[in-house]
Parts: structure tokens; sequence; C-alpha cells
């Protein structure tokens, strides 16, 4: 996710953690995982467990799903920490989804400080000993982006990538993960001569592409496959709703930038798949907002837009369709009522 967003959820990150219900018997029979239409598989990043209990996400049949988490998790004084991965990873593992784990900032150290490549490998692999079941990594989460560390430092997010390989050469480690900010090009210049071999698989956040409407001839999505070899995941992307330094965006933008996300992966084969960025906004807003669901977890248009698109490629009659986004009901979380 952006590093905003970050921001947030280290802010609640001590909070009590929402336990997860019962699932709805009824949408776990809804629609297959797999469908042939598209060349990707559309997956959904989120920090909150309350998603795995809600219906509509078994109805979805999402297979895929993402989580950042500070890369000291496993190696540092944070018990809280730990438990909330046991239990993310935990409800993953009950809704069959396959998680993918981004690293990012220390969650218990109080400045952006960027670890040693031994301690980075000596985290990773404590992560690896406590979760064995996580087997797809993005090593650094937006390498470029401004507020990271990593931003003015291409050598060291090298050598997080070359450290996952090291531990895990079993896994999917994706390298990258940048922005399709304008800096891409230079800083990934900067960053592949230091990575050991040539990575098969990348990844990329391209919410600008995806909020400005980019045309697919000046899209940082082409420029990366252009600049790259080997399979891209978008690893985060969705039509926003509100981000602190822009502002409000509205729901008919992030319904209009989620048809053009959904669009974009057509132009290459090589665009395996694709992580949307949220499920369900906070109570309150503070700085980021992209979700499907508002917070009272009534849907907004851009999950609609979702719907009639997956309906279109899973070919689903208009009952099936509407069991995708049902009324609401129990089963549905609402943080402002906790």
């Amino acid at each position: 996710m952006l590093v905003a967003a970050m921001l947030a959820i280290r802010s609640r990150a001590g909070r009590s953690l929402l336990a997860v219900g019962a699932v709805c018997a009824l949408a776990a029979s809804a629609a297959p995982r797999a469908h042939a239409a598209w060349n990707f598989e559309l997956g959904i990043g989120e920090q909150d467990t309350a998603m795995f209990s809600d219906p509509r996400f078994i109805a979805l049949g999402l297979e895929h799903v993402r989580l950042v988490a500070p890369y000291d998790v496993a190696c540092s004084r944070g018990a809280a920490l730990r438990s909330y991965v046991d239990t993310w990873l935990a409800a993953a593992e009950r809704a069959q989804a396959k998680p993918l784990v981004a690293f990012s900032l220390s969650w218990t150290q109080p400045r952006r400080k960027l670890p040693s490549y031994r301690t980075y490998l000596r985290c990773f692999r404590a992560f690896r000993a406590r979760w064995p079941q996580v087997m797809a990594f993005n090593p650094w989460n937006e390498v470029n982006h401004w507020y990271q560390p990593t931003y003015r430092n291409p050598r060291r997010a090298a050598g997080f990538y070359n450290a996952a390989r090291r531990a895990c050469p079993r896994c999917k480690i994706a390298a990258g993960d940048l922005l399709d900010s304008g800096n891409l090009a230079r800083w990934l210049a900067r960053y592949r001569p230091h990575l050991r071999g040539r990575p098969r698989l990348w990844s990329l956040h391209n919410y600008l592409d995806v909020n400005h409407l980019r045309p697919w001839r000046r899209s940082g999505t082409r420029r990366m496959l252009h600049l790259t070899r080997g399979k891209l995941w978008i690893s985060e992307t969705a039509g926003i709703v509100y981000y602190l330094r822009a502002g409000k965006l509205g729901e008919r933008h992030a319904a209009r930038a989620t048809r053009w996300m959904l669009s974009l992966p057509a132009h290459s084969r090589r665009i395996k798949r694709v992580y949307a960025y949220q499920w369900q906004a906070p109570c309150k807003r503070d700085m980021w907002d992209s979700a499907w669901f508002r917070s009272d977890g009534s849907s907004r248009p851009s999950y609609r837009v979702l719907v009639a698109e997956l309906a279109r490629e899973r070919r689903l009659g208009p009952d099936a369709a509407a069991a995708l986004d049902p009324p609401l009901g129990s089963g549905v979380h609402d943080p402002c009522a906790s």
C-alpha cells in the first residue's frame, strides 16, 4: 500500500484484534475460484482480519491476499504484532487464500531506519520459521516512494531481494515492488545492477495509471514491462476515494478508476496477478481510503463495477451475480459499531 496508509495502520496496531466469525455456508458455495476469460488472477490487499469472515469475500472466491508487515515482525520484541500476523494468516488459511507478504518499516523503532543485509536476512529467516506457509513475498514495499528510506538507497533494496532469495530459493520473491511514479526508470536503473541473477518475477503499484486513466502507451505499467523481463504482479492498485495529499476524489472517480484497473492487464499476458487495495474503509478517515466497501459495510460503486466485470468474465447469470453483492446482513463487520 502507499506509505501514508501504512502510517494509519501503524497507529491502530496496538488495538485489540477482531475475532474471525463463522462464514455463511450459502456464500461459501457461490462462485468458483478460477475463471478463464481474464489473463490474470485477481487478489485483494487488506490489513483487517474482518474481511475473511465477510460472506462477500467467500462469494468472490479470491485466491490471493496481500499483507504488509514490518520486516522485523518475527525478530523484534513486538509480541502483539506477531499475534496480529498469526491471526491474519490463520484467517487467510481458513479461507483457503494464498498470502503475499510485503515487508516495510519497523513498527517498534522510532526512526525510518533501514536494516542491514544481515539483520534483514536474520529477520526473514525468523519469519519463514514461524510462518512457513507463506511462500510469496515483496522484499520491501514501494521501494521508490519518497517516504521510504529505500528511495535514496536502491542498493540496499536490492540487498533485501538478494537476502530473501538466498533464504528461500523455492519462494516467489517479486523484485521491485515499485510505484509507477516519474522516477520509476531512473530508480530501476540504479537498482538492477545490484540484483543477483535475473529476476523472473517483478511487482508494481500502478495507482497513478489507474487514477489518472493513463492510456496504455503512456502508462507506467507499460514502461515497467518494457524495462524488465518475466512475469509482473500488480501487487497493489485501486480507485482512490480519498487521499490526504489529494483530498476527496470521490466514489464515482474510484468506480471509473476500478474499471480502468481491470482493463489494463489485457494489454500484456505477462501481467499474471492484480491485487486491489483495500476491502473496507475504516471508521475514521485519516490518510487513505480506496476500499470497495464503506465503513458501515455497504458496497460502493467501485465494488459494483467489479461485480459487473466478474459476472461478464465468469459468465454468471443474474442470480449468481446478485449473490456477490447481497443486502447487508449480520455477517458484515462495522468498525464504527465496535
